[in-house]
């Protein structure tokens, strides 16, 4: 396997590792005879651009007590991995799914069950409307600190405004490599760190 089983980091980065795949993943949710599981302590995973991850990772990782995720401008990325996130991630705080195409009204929509939600970045994710975004900023509004939805062309600006009387600040990721920078940083991992 790719990623290694004797790791018992709280980070794990593995951007632009484009030949990665979830097989890489595989068999670290099995307990090893008296040993723990592998990343059994895994609070932050970023895989940005690591364009062969489809959702099967989730499976693999479930028994991580994961906090943040970034899988901006994954190809495999879809309603079924946000799904799946949901489902096995409950105390999800931070979540990237910038430039994840293929992901819809349908899988942001499932966020209102992350009810610890600090930061969401949906910038480029032009499937995404005013219905899942609103329903997000409703249920998790008393812990939603940060909104990044550059290039999400079907928001209304009536959505925006929203937002601007809640105080979210609406991030604008127009720097060159700004994902690099927030994956670079444990700091958004820290209660109230704001990028």
């Amino acid at each position: 396997a790719v990623v290694s089983t004797q790791s018992t980091g709280e980070h794990l980065n593995i951007s632009k590792c484009y030949r990665v795949t979830s097989a890489a993943f595989a068999g670290l949710n099995e307990c090893h005879g008296s040993l723990s599981r592998p990343l059994s302590h895994l609070e932050t995973f970023i895989a940005n651009w690591c364009r062969n991850l489809n959702g099967e990772w989730t499976v693999s990782l479930s028994h991580c007590p994961l906090r943040s995720i970034s899988l901006a401008g994954t190809w495999y990325t879809n309603d079924e991995t946000i799904n799946d996130i949901v489902t096995f991630f409950s105390n999800l705080e931070c979540i990237n799914i910038n430039k994840c195409y293929k992901i819809s009204d349908e899988g942001v929509r499932r966020f209102v069950f992350c009810k610890n939600l600090r930061i969401l970045k949906i910038s480029g994710c032009f499937k995404i409307g005013d219905k899942s975004v609103g329903a997000v900023l409703e249920e998790c509004g008393r812990t939603l600190k940060q909104v990044a939805m550059d290039d999400c062309r079907s928001i209304s600006r009536r959505l925006l405004d929203k937002i601007s009387e809640r105080g979210l600040l609406l991030l604008e990721a127009k720097r060159e490599n700004a994902d690099e920078m927030w994956d670079s940083s444990d700091r958004y991992m820290k209660q109230g760190f704001l990028f």
